[in-house]
């Protein structure tokens, strides 16, 4: 696999460019696909097969209410702080400044089936995981939402990589989406097939890559976090 930009050849002489940085570094920031019926879809792109390795997946958990004031914007109840516990805010209303208190995820009744607000089979607490991904041929990673539809294909593939003593990284994937639909509903299921374990050459390249550069910084404030929260439903 190529965990490098591809450059195409050609004869055409380049005419070298100033070596001073053209844009802070600090604007570099993953961009996120998220899981639809079909496709993984960004702001500008929607496709349909991703390759690439998996670097690292951190949970995310997030309960919202509607704000009465404001239609189109929810007010945050209770969000991920690390991979067990919820920060619970008693006043929503008040935001950030407002009383909270740690709630313990496996023992809320946020975290209860059919506890969904719709009367559903689901929690009212969306449950995710967050895929730091590293394409193919690309140089900065994004970030895969898988929501809670495909937590168990999440589990399943870091559950055998750890049993065979292997770090995500190590491991060539596919992603894909398996659709899935009832009634009038459809939605997609996160699918990843192994494509083999990277060569010694190419777990060297990303190794170094992860030490320096725009990719380490990505990668260590990434891991740096038990959890994070995706503010969208």
């Amino acid at each position: 696999m190529a965990t490098v930009p591809q450059i195409s050849e050609n004869n055409v002489p380049i005419p070298a460019l100033p070596t001073a940085p053209d844009f802070p570094e600090a604007d570099l920031q993953p961009e996120r696909y998220r899981i639809k019926a079909r496709a993984f879809e960004s702001e500008g792109e929607a496709i349909s097969t991703m390759t690439g390795v998996i670097l690292a997946v951190r949970p995310s958990r997030w309960y919202a209410i509607p704000d009465d004031k404001n239609p189109d914007d929810q007010l945050t109840v209770c969000e991920l702080v690390d991979s067990q516990h919820g920060l619970y805010r008693l006043d929503p209303v008040a935001g950030e400044t407002g009383p909270t208190e740690m709630r313990e995820c496996a023992t809320c009744p946020l975290n209860r089936w059919r506890s969904a607000p719709n009367g559903g089979k689901g929690k009212a607490c969306r449950e995710k995981r967050l895929l730091l991904f590293l394409r193919d041929g690309e140089y900065l990673p994004i970030v895969v939402v898988a929501p809670p539809t495909s937590l168990r294909v999440v589990s399943r593939f870091v559950t055998r990589a750890a049993a065979r003593r292997l770090k995500l990284g190590q491991i060539h994937v596919s992603l894909t989406i398996t659709p899935q639909k009832r009634g009038g509903q459809e939605w997609g299921v996160l699918r990843i097939d192994e494509l083999g374990v990277l060569d010694d050459a190419a777990q060297t390249d990303l190794a170094q890559r992860l030490q320096d550069g725009p990719l380490a910084r990505m990668y260590q404030e990434y891991v740096s976090a038990l959890a994070y929260a995706d503010r969208s439903v």
